[in-house]
């Protein structure tokens, strides 16, 4: 592990975030912003879906929600797997899909025939996500992803709230549903083709960032699914907090990144802090006599949901190509089951043990997370591309238009040039000794020299001049 690249990498940041660029709400293209709300829509689909359409209808021994989540997660993989550059047939099949299931589903009673319904239906939300997972991705800009994000977290919340105050019968199990599903549809066949912008292949350090990307969003879903499972919904006092700790952790993710202030891995360690208070929280609620501390903390810990839907959508932005997002696809699927099974299990087989089974893996993962943070910062949070995540359409536009005149005006050589760029892309001495084929003497002397030439004395003030590089040559 490298500790001082590490350290290097955090003090290049702090120069960066000195320079107060931010996403800018006026980068917001309402033409374009389909492609942020239709995942949005999506995401309350399935959140109305989880609360208000409960299938306990068993299918072939398992239990209805299982079988249903199963068809979920199949229509995401079928429409992943088939996904190319020509993709509008594959919307119209998700979103007929969908329809067909829905429709019936609304008007069913409890029996096979509502199961069978329920299953067709969220295989065509599972392809559906999967088509609003791409457009969020390689269509939408920061500023539409956030909004995309906000909305969705508003959306969740409208739909807790609904639950608490046991808003339900057969009307509002028809009509709740017909909104996020009419927009959602709306949006996606508003979808085109030539919107969409995936790079064509990748290299190795490329798949190691979406990787790494993969990993966080999966360290979170197990824990998520251990901390919500702490939450008690028939705690009526206890799940309005949750709901208050849940709507404010999404104002947190969309403010702070909307003005820059807190790196985004801060806000990974922030997630942790207080999924693990939640946890400490929950095993110790006989002592305190409350279980409202840990309802709260709950909610707030929740911003890793958001956080990591924002954060994996700009890696693949970054880094995935159709090849890559597909195998990237197929580990999630097979993965993610683990986390609820797991979670199930001790819930169901060990109640009394499982606020401490939460913490013990609470603090497993920050633990991971600390041991692997100069590797995993290398490969996700470095400063080669960090500074994407808060970068606005302007800031975009203008680099395109400065990066051929980078170092212009200050007489270096163009081993000078490659020197100062590998710098800029957060490389040891060493590293760059060995991609260019020089000495670390020679590398050395060349930083010295253009440190001169440039008016500087450090790296440093060389990203406080120069800002975040791309990995070529000058």
């Amino acid at each position: 592990m490298n500790y001082g690249l590490f350290l290097q990498n955090l003090k290049a940041h702090a120069a960066l975030w000195k320079k107060g660029d931010g996403i800018a709400i006026s980068d917001i293209r309402p033409g374009r912003l389909v492609y942020a709300l239709a995942y949005a829509f999506e995401l309350i689909l399935y959140s109305v879906r989880e609360v208000f359409f409960q299938i306990d209808t068993p299918l072939f021994g398992l239990p209805g929600n299982m079988a249903v989540y199963i068809g979920h997660m199949l229509g995401s993989l079928v429409i992943m797997l088939l996904w190319s550059e020509h993709f509008r047939h594959l919307i119209w099949v998700s979103v007929g899909v969908m329809l067909a299931g829905f429709a019936p589903l609304l008007l069913q009673p409890a029996g096979t025939t509502r199961l069978i319904c329920g299953v067709v239906a969220m295989a065509g939300l599972g392809g559906a996500v999967t088509c609003a997972r791409c457009g969020y991705a390689f269509a939408a800009n920061n500023a539409e992803r956030l909004i995309g994000i906000f909305v969705a977290s508003l959306g969740s919340v409208g739909v807790f709230m609904l639950d608490v105050l046991h808003v339900g019968g057969r009307l509002a199990g028809i009509l709740l549903p017909v909104l996020p599903l009419v927009l959602l549809v709306t949006c996606l066949l508003s979808f085109r083709e030539s919107d969409l912008e995936v790079r064509k292949e990748t290299s190795r350090a490329d798949n190691k960032g979406l990787y790494w990307a993969l990993a966080f969003m999966m360290a979170f879903m197990g824990a998520e699914g251990y901390i919500t499972g702490l939450v008690h919904t028939q705690h009526r006092t206890g799940y309005l907090l949750f709901i208050a700790g849940f709507f404010v952790s999404a104002c947190i993710l969309f403010v702070t990144l909307i003005v820059r202030r807190i790196p985004i891995w801060h806000l990974w360690t922030l997630f942790f802090v207080l999924a693990v208070t939640a946890a400490i929280l929950a095993v110790t609620a006989p002592q305190l006599g409350s279980a409202l501390p840990y309802h709260l903390f709950c909610g707030l810990a929740d911003f890793g949901w958001p956080l990591s839907l924002y954060m994996l959508a700009c890696a693949q932005r970054r880094f995935a190509s159709y090849r890559l997002l597909k195998r990237c696809t197929v580990i999630f699927i097979l993965f993610s089951p683990l986390t609820t099974l797991s979670s199930g299990f001790v819930k169901a087989g060990f109640p009394s043990f499982f606020p401490a089974a939460a913490l013990v893996y609470v603090l497993t993962m920050l633990f991971l997370f600390l041991l692997t943070l100069p590797y995993s910062y290398r490969h996700l949070f470095s400063v080669i591309w960090i500074s994407d995540f808060n970068k606005s359409d302007m800031d975009l536009l203008r680099e395109k238009v400065e990066e051929a005149d980078r170092f212009s005006g200050y007489g270096l050589t163009p081993r000078q040039r490659e020197v100062a760029v590998l710098l800029l892309a957060a490389k040891t001495r060493r590293q760059i000794s060995g991609e260019l084929k020089l000495s670390e003497s020679t590398v050395k002397m060349h930083t010295s020299d253009l440190y001169r030439k440039l008016g500087i004395n450090s790296r440093v003030e060389l990203f406080r001049l120069f800002g975040a590089a791309e990995e070529k040559g000058g």
